[in-house]
């Protein structure tokens, strides 16, 4: 392989290392003895062990690789993290697998990790400016990972605290990760072992299990609509669903660009009698479906244009009703999941954790943060108060995930929980979406780990 590189002092490459780099600051503190790998031009290679004295044997003086253009290599990799060889590629580095520790890795373009990205210990970082894509990310709380531009990446765990994220589930690293990369260190202890891994790569071994990509719920699944039909059955059944709170007479969301209202039969705040009916609006039309006193059915639409009419489709055929047919089918899929999950978080409960002396406890002066760690998951809690604003807070529950986005459960009905989402790097919470089964699953498993934890706290605050 030395043959395609030339060898040069590293200070020849001054103008070359790029403004942020720890080699820009740095170059003028290394002899001329000291010599950077320099390649100009793309290049492709089957592996590349950054130990040193490793990639080079005839050059023992190289402390750095410089690839001015693409790089592209199965596996890349080193044992020896209290210091390696550094990597610099200016165009974009797509590789099989990356195992490193102890040297900057530092990528002008776009890293694209076909397996596994890992960078261990505090001896060393990978600075990426435009985006990063991984199908796995193994991580201890200590490697620095920086990138500029968007991070896309399948899975992460963390091998400090065995736990990870797996396309927004919560995941065991021992799921993702082949059991000979740790080491049995007792009955109970099993270590992830990071020379291990690199061992299995060098091999040309794949480190990863199959994770299961499908969604499955374990136990069988009772469907509160158990067909789309548009009748009166199913308009009671929306007006008696989880979503009707007791304080209101109707409930109103927005799936998919498509408005959903379902209302009761009652007198309005300007005293006028309103139907037990149901509106939706999609992005050509509103549709009315209303239940008349002889328990018929009613159905009106009109055009979004302004100053159109209504029009009476009651007795047109299934075939002229498609469309209408397909936002029904929506709302009672949404119900279908609201019911599925909201259902499975009592308000009772939250409010009593809520209300503990152990979480009571967090909110004093002494204490400094105001939850609790759980592996890589963190826990934190808010009462209901007034902020200086004068808006009214409600009390809820946050999990924040091993990928930094946030579950949030608040007490804000009398009949459920609400649940809010935040992507990772972002602020502000969002409405989840009710067609997001992934999402939902994701916030229920959450929570079910998060009871199983709070309720030993609890159980050892009581018993300590």
């Amino acid at each position: 392989m030395s043959n395609l590189f030339r060898f040069i002092p590293i200070s020849q490459l001054a103008d070359k290392f790029p403004e942020g780099s720890w080699w820009a600051k740095f170059y003028q503190d290394f002899s001329d003895e000291q010599l950077a790998a320099y390649y100009e031009g793309d290049l492709t290679l089957p592996s590349l062990n950054l130990d040193w004295e490793q990639a080079f044997p005839q050059q023992k003086e190289v402390i750095i690789i410089f690839i001015d253009g693409n790089f592209t290599v199965d596996n890349l990799y080193n044992k020896e993290t209290d210091g390696a060889i550094g990597l610099m590629v200016t165009g974009n580095l797509n590789a099989k697998n990356i195992a490193v520790g102890g040297q900057e890795i530092y990528v002008s373009g776009n890293l694209m990790v076909e397996e596994i990205l890992c960078g261990t210990y505090n001896h060393g970082e990978t600075i990426v400016i435009g985006d990063l894509s991984a199908a796995v990310l193994v991580q201890d709380d200590e490697y620095s990972i920086k990138v500029d531009g968007q991070k896309s990446i399948a899975c992460l765990v963390n091998v400090w605290e065995g736990d990870g994220v797996f396309q927004e589930l919560p995941v065991d690293i021992h799921e993702v990760l082949i059991d000979e990369v740790f080491l049995d260190m007792d009955e109970e202890d099993m270590e992830f072992s990071f020379c291990t891994l690199v061992n299995v790569i060098v091999e040309r071994r794949s480190a990863l299990k199959k994770v299961n990509e499908t969604l499955t719920r374990k136990k069988p699944v009772h469907l509160y609509f158990t067909h789309n039909t548009i009748n009166e059955e199913n308009i009671l059944k929306l007006t008696q669903c989880i979503l009707m709170t007791d304080d209101k007479p109707s409930f109103d969301f927005q799936e998919q660009g498509v408005f959903f209202k379902v209302q009761l039969e009652h007198i309005d705040a300007d005293g006028d009698e309103r139907d037990l009916s149901v509106y939706m609006k999609d992005h050509r039309h509103h549709y009315y479906i209303w239940l008349e006193q002889d328990h018929s059915i009613g159905l009106l639409r009109r055009t979004i244009d302004e100053g159109s009419e209504w029009e009476d489709i009651t007795e047109e055929s299934q075939e002229q009703l498609a469309e209408i047919s397909d936002c029904w089918t929506m709302l009672l899929t949404c119900i279908n999941m609201a019911e599925l999950y909201l259902r499975n978080i009592e308000v009772q409960y939250v409010q009593d954790i809520l209300q503990h002396d152990v979480i009571q406890e967090l909110y004093s002066e002494e204490e400094e943060d105001d939850g609790f760690w759980d592996g890589s998951k963190y826990y934190s809690f808010r009462n209901a108060h007034t902020d200086e604003d004068g808006d009214y807070l409600h009390a809820r529950i946050e999990i924040k995930t091993p990928d930094e986005a946030y579950y949030f459960y608040t007490v804000d009905h009398g009949t459920y929980v609400s649940r809010h989402y935040q992507p990772p790097n972002q602020y502000g919470k969002q409405d989840m979406s009710f067609l997001d089964l992934r999402r939902w699953e994701a916030s229920e498993q959450y929570f079910t780990r998060f009871k199983q934890f709070i309720d030993q706290k609890i159980e050892a605050g009581v018993n300590s």
